[in-house]
């Protein structure tokens, strides 16, 4: 992972773990962990190798995101007690369109 990419990691870190009151080391380590997932997924949407321009907040909503729907992987919807509850397959609509504006087309032959 190249500098600029570290650097957007360690931000985000430090601001997520003042707004969710994270402290411990385990914690602080997990959401490194966290948060370099949901940069990848970011980079990987857009077909970039490096962060740019205003990504990491897309970032930061990737990882939101996550840690909201963490436990229900791979279910797309549940049913408990006449409650429905439907889930967002992959990037959300929301987040892909702010990473649109960063995205590189693939050129394909014919």
């Amino acid at each position: 992972m190249n500098q600029t990419n570290q650097q957007v990691i360690e931000d985000l870190k430090e601001e997520l773990a003042r707004k969710l009151s994270l402290s411990e080391e385990t914690e602080l380590a997990v959401l490194a962990d966290d948060l370099k997932d949901a940069l990848i997924d970011a980079l990987d949407y857009c077909n970039r190798d490096t962060i740019i321009g205003n990504m990491s907040s897309a970032v930061k909503d990737i990882y939101i995101f996550r840690r909201n729907t963490e436990g229900v992987e791979g279910e797309t919807s549940r049913s408990e007690g006449g409650v429905s509850q439907s889930f967002e397959v992959g990037i959300p609509r929301k987040i892909r369109s702010k990473l649109n504006r960063y995205r590189i087309a693939k050129v394909r032959s014919l």
